[in-house]
């Protein structure tokens, strides 16, 4: 997988999971609460703040996933192990999202490894390529 195609897939999970929580939203609290400036506390059920949660370690993962592989689709870092591992990025993230929202605790913790070590993987083959 090229990195700009694991970069528009990662946008593309990103997007899906934040309409998940758009819409969960909606469903749960009523159409007008999206449009209500007065919006109050509102207590959220386990699966709600799962769907939160996930989407908030989503952008949090994006702080380090994306600059690592805008950075080496702009130096030309080429390889089938780094196409691999930018695969292997996507995957994980997609796999820890889903399980995320199971709410199994520690069965998502493999797949945030495996994209999290993907990218330090990417980021090493740079240095040792010398492109940074």
């Amino acid at each position: 997988m090229t990195f700009i195609t694991a970069l528009v897939l990662f946008a593309l999970l990103t997007l899906i999971m934040l309409g998940n929580e758009i819409f969960f939203t909606y469903a749960t609290q009523g159409f007008s609460y999206g449009f209500s400036s007065n919006r109050g506390s509102v207590e959220k059920s386990p699966l709600a703040l799962r769907i939160q949660r996930a989407y908030q370690n989503q952008i949090e993962s994006a702080a380090y996933g994306v600059p690592v592989l805008a950075a080496a689709a702009i130096s030309g870092l080429d390889g089938s192990d780094v196409q691999t591992a930018a695969m292997f990025f996507v995957v994980g993230r997609v796999a820890f999202a889903v399980l995320y929202y199971t709410g199994v605790p520690f069965i998502r913790v493999p797949a945030f490894v495996m994209g999290t070590l993907s990218i330090l993987y990417i980021a090493y083959a740079m240095f040792a390529a010398g492109l940074l």
